[in-house]
């Protein structure tokens, strides 16, 4: 019995060690593993107000890394700082360790990373401007790129994409003064001894996507995804004063009608995000006339609309190809699907159909006598004002000369206005008159409404009824 027990006690401890070793196993492999999730902006611990430095790190192609310092170094005592940026590929092994060696001023310099979970420690061999030594700890995901990095993403991409090769080999990464639509550097690659361009790119600043671009007509995504180009809050490349116009078209952006070229853009509400948008090129379109959707996207980048629709049809329809033809008077949603390669976003427009009628805001109204109203007038879906003929249905209550309504006596009266083919007429009060109400007589109606009705109708139904009630009787 008690060697039993002996037995049973030695199981229970064997499967417990084996339990424990496991799991601590399995901790361990995760935390080596940490290092894997290394992807964001990191701070130098040593960062103080004349000294500080900021460390970018996105995952690549296999085991490579993108890196990007920002450092700033000064002294206090002078009261002075500078500013120095270097970016880099590093390829990454199995325990998170990984090197980069490059040329600083025609000198060979080495950084060497260890990443370790949410830190990552830098040991610099070499000289450089700045010195970039020491340990980063995370801060956020969310990074703009420099133009450096835009550059050292492309070492990164294979190069049977990139062109960048041996036997393209001695080149050299450039990049244009402007940027495109916003949102993109213009990066190029030039053979040194020829001195001759044989590719050009689109690096998105958040560095999210990169686009070969040889020809500018037909860019080729390369590299990851357009996806956050369609939800950007703000153009990280324009200049503030930039951003801050209503509506604006990034310099470098293409603006252009389904199948056709567009004009201005069309306001905020065809926004999908700060660097793309998708509207109507006619917000407001006469009845019997078309206009079409237009569609604004920086680089000339190849898009698709999709899953078109109409909240009212029979006012304003809409077809594949994005043609809006308005139908009759009255506001339309327009729904659909934006892609740009493989990202999508739905976007939401509104659109009027308008009959064009004159207009005059100052009508209708109420004057006293003697008082003088200027009287302007337009045609609703039409840039600037038109001169109708005036005339006043009651020259004794009112008179218009030159444009200018004068009244003269208290009453109402009926102000025309007459242009080409169109009329329109208001009511105008003078004096101790008032305009009338909307749905009474004097708006023009016929005067006859529910009261009428019961006014008239009424008695007729008691004459009625009580002679079918004599009737009645005497049949009785």
């Amino acid at each position: 019995m008690k060697r039993n027990c002996k037995i049973t006690r030695l199981v229970v401890f064997m499967v417990t060690l084996v339990l424990t070793l496991a799991v601590t196993a399995v901790a361990l492999a995760k935390g080596a593993d940490e290092w894997k999730k290394a992807e964001g902006l990191y701070v130098w611990k040593q960062s103080a107000q004349y000294s500080n430095g900021f460390l970018y790190v996105k995952p690549m192609e296999e085991d490579l890394y993108l890196f990007e310092f920002k450092t700033m170094r000064g002294s206090e005592a002078e009261d002075s700082s500078y500013d120095y940026n270097v970016a880099g590929i590093l390829l990454v092994n199995d325990k998170g360790e990984g090197e980069a060696d490059f040329d600083v001023e025609k000198k060979p310099v080495k950084l060497t990373f260890t990443l370790k979970g949410k830190t990552i420690a830098v040991k610099q061999t070499g000289e450089m401007p700045a010195d970039v030594s020491g340990e980063y700890d995370f801060q956020e995901k969310s990074y703009n790129a420099t133009e450096a990095a835009a550059t050292a993403i492309l070492e990164g991409i294979a190069p049977a994409k990139t062109s960048l090769n041996s036997s393209n080999r001695p080149y050299r990464l450039v990049y244009a003064n402007e940027t495109v639509g916003g949102w993109f550097y213009d990066v190029r690659a030039i053979h040194q001894p020829s001195k001759k361009m044989f590719a050009r790119f689109l690096v998105a600043a958040d560095l999210t996507a990169v686009y070969r671009n040889d020809d500018v007509k037909n860019p080729q995504l390369i590299y990851g995804s357009p996806a956050t180009m369609l939800t950007a809050e703000f153009a990280p490349l324009l200049q503030e004063e930039e951003e801050e116009e209503e509506a604006p078209v990034p310099e470098g952006a293409t603006e252009e009608k389904v199948e056709n070229k567009g004009s201005d853009n069309g306001g905020d509400q065809s926004r999908l995000s700060a660097v793309v948008s998708v509207g109507p090129a006619d917000p407001a379109i006469k009845v019997g006339e078309s206009s079409k959707l237009r569609v604004t996207i920086p680089g000339n980048l190849k898009y698709k609309l999709s899953d078109l629709k109409s909240s009212a049809d029979d006012k304003v329809s809409v077809a594949g190809d994005g043609t809006l033809t308005a139908k009759a008077d009255g506001v339309a949603t327009i729904t659909g699907k934006f892609t740009v390669d493989n990202a999508s976003r739905d976007f939401k427009v509104e659109v009027t159909a308008y009959v064009p009628k004159l207009e005059c805001d100052a009508l209708p109204s109420h004057i006293d006598v003697n008082e003088k109203l200027e009287l302007s007038s337009y045609i609703t879906g039409q840039e600037g004002e038109v001169k109708p003929q005036w005339s006043v249905s009651d020259s004794k209550i009112a008179e218009i000369k030159d444009g200018v309504l004068v009244g003269k006596a208290d009453g109402l009266a009926d102000v025309t206005a007459k242009y080409d083919k169109m009329e329109r007429t208001w009511k105008v009060a003078v004096g101790k008159a008032e305009l009338p109400k909307k749905g009474d007589a004097a708006e023009g109606d016929d005067g006859f409404d529910i009261f009428d009705l019961l006014i008239f109708g009424l008695p007729i139904v008691l004459i009625g009824g009580g002679i079918w009630m004599f009737m009645k009787r005497k049949k009785q």
